[in-house]
């Protein structure tokens, strides 16, 4: 077997002061800098099989600007735009780049003067720095996160704090050395939102940015967090909530830093790995859109309301009520681009929906002898994708579950995006 190689680079991607903070509503814009987002690149290749795989420290990419991405990485840089991993971060103070309706547009003038030039920068970097490489990985639990599905009293799921939920409380650390015995990069795997900070007017990485600064620091080597299954996990702040303000990120930034560097204490030993990449689809299985009457029944109550979930449902009622004019031709499936990184036995899988943590955990406990590390936010953004029992009870997810598109996903979504994915990981190679 040929030797890995890896190469990493970063740039920064931090957006002027006084533009808008993408992940509550369109209002919300900066008024000072915390710390600096990045785009961070880690350039894979044995032999002649490559992979890209790039963290970025915003919210959520748009899928037409990742797909747009993506395929301008593959014409400068020479690799299949289907071995590229663009993943999101999710914190919610960065820029727009997401541009859903109910949160604003996608901030143009920031993604060509700052955002493209920085993941280009970031990537060439990465490409002219590749070196053979040894990975070590080490796996320990943090309760940095919570289940964030609180049930009221009122029989009423809210965005608070659900200490008996589903989570998955395994940190991983895959940290790469050069044959000089040199740590030149670390990935860090965990899922939770990056809400700390709040409906803040700071720019930050938030909690993950303590973290990943933090074993950079003692190990020398490039460091960035690649976010897990975190559509139904917040932050697990000591205000019981999981949104906060910027003394929240401080806080449990430094909680998730020691989380970090006691995990990176258990590293195994140091091996050659094995880079495995694939391309593929998942079929998942759609439902009929809403009726036409039903959409114009519903619609005096959104009318006028622009903002969050309010306003991508009166804007998905719109489309339903304009798709019965202009010809639109229902689908029974959506065919969902996938990409599978494999480093040895660790692989990731993205995915570019909000991931509840259940679905992770489901797919990696069906993989005998590899830890399948799943991405939320990864490769576009369409939406959570909750369990089905979570339909029953309703929330916020499950309301974006249900709006995103015009025709929604089945009810047992999960079930179809499991199954599509490990038969996608049987082709791994």
């Amino acid at each position: 077997m040929e030797r890995l190689h890896l190469g990493v680079g970063r740039a920064i991607i931090t957006p002027a002061i006084g533009g808008q903070l993408y992940g509550y509503s369109p209002d919300v814009y900066s008024n000072a800098l915390a710390d600096d987002l990045t785009a961070t690149a880690f350039w894979f290749s044995q032999g002649e099989k490559k992979a890209l795989m790039i963290s970025l420290t915003v919210c959520l990419v748009h899928s037409d600007l990742a797909k747009e991405i993506q395929e301008l990485l593959a014409q400068r840089f020479d690799i299949p735009a289907g071995h590229i991993l663009l993943s999101a971060t999710h914190t919610h103070s960065g820029p727009n780049t997401a541009g859903e309706e109910g949160w604003g547009p996608v901030d143009t003038e920031y993604c060509e003067k700052i955002f493209l030039p920085g993941i280009l920068q970031a990537v060439a970097d990465a490409k002219r720095n590749q070196q053979p490489v040894t990975m070590a990985t080490a796996v320990g639990e943090s309760l940095v996160g919570v289940n964030r599905r609180e049930l009221t009293t009122e029989d009423k799921v809210v965005l608070g704090q659900n200490p008996w939920g589903i989570m998955d409380r395994r940190m991983t650390i895959l940290s790469f050395r050069d044959d000089e015995g040199r740590v030149v990069a670390n990935m860090i795997h965990y899922g939770a939102h990056g809400t700390a900070a709040g409906c803040n007017r700071e720019i930050t990485r938030d909690w993950s940015g303590i973290m990943t600064d933090a074993l950079e620091e003692k190990t020398g080597g490039i460091t960035a967090f690649f976010n897990g299954p975190q559509g139904d996990i917040g932050p697990r702040l000591s205000n019981q909530k999981t949104v906060g303000d910027i003394s929240y990120v401080r806080e449990l930034g430094a909680i998730a830093a020691r989380d970090v560097l006691r995990i990176y204490e258990g590293l195994g030993e140091w091996q050659d790995a094995e880079l495995l990449v694939s391309e593929g689809e998942v079929d998942v299985p759609l439902k009929p859109r809403m009726s036409l009457e039903k959409a114009k029944e519903m619609l005096p109550d959104y009318k006028g309301k622009t903002v969050n979930l309010d306003g991508m449902i009166a804007n998905h009622l719109e489309n339903v009520i304009a798709s019965y004019a202009n010809g639109y031709q229902e689908e029974s499936v959506y065919h969902q681009r996938q990409t599978l990184v494999g480093l040895g036995s660790w692989i990731f899988a993205g995915f570019p929906y909000e991931l509840f943590a259940e679905i992770g955990l489901r797919i990696d406990r069906e993989v005998a002898h590899k830890t399948i590390l799943s991405l939320s936010n990864t490769n576009g953004t369409e939406g959570y994708m909750v369990t089905r029992d979570a339909i029953v009870r309703e929330g916020y997810e499950v309301g974006v579950f249900l709006y995103t598109h015009i025709q929604p996903w089945c009810d047992d979504a999960d079930y179809h995006l499991v199954k599509g994915t490990l038969k996608h990981l049987e082709s791994l190679q």
